[in-house]
């Protein structure tokens, strides 16, 4: 796969799990991820209203919670109060495959490591 992978989305409601584990999200209409996106966690920039963030991303099946696909993107050390409705996200590497982890709080320690391998990788992008 060749990055940057670009594409803009309709945020969407989702069921406020990220937000309960303190790693809120934004949702993203799946029929706008491009078809050679492969299931996996990503370090990617969100833009919002123009201003651009550093993001993790989940794009695919949510094992741990037996849940339908998703596409849900964390902006990294920031909160927005509200989301427009459009996200415009620059899908820049690829962190990991989706897995399934016994616990929520397993699940919570693996996202703080993808954030930080985020973190190294968007910095150095710039």
């Amino acid at each position: 796969m060749n990055f940057p992978v670009v594409f803009t989305a309709s945020a969407i409601k989702g069921a406020g799990r990220g937000k309960e584990m303190g790693i809120p999200t934004i949702n993203v209409d799946l029929s706008a991820v491009p078809e050679e996106l492969e299931d996996g966690i990503y370090a990617c920039y969100v833009e919002l209203d123009g201003v651009r963030y550093h993001g993790a991303m989940h794009y695919g099946p949510r094992p741990v919670f037996d849940d339908s696909r998703a596409c849900e993107v964390h902006l990294l050390d920031t909160t927005v109060e509200v989301v427009p409705s459009q996200v415009s996200l620059e899908v820049v590497e690829y962190l990991r495959e989706i897995r399934d982890f016994p616990t929520t709080e397993a699940l919570v320690t693996q996202i703080e490591q993808d954030i930080q391998q985020c973190r190294t990788i968007l910095d150095y992008v710039q």
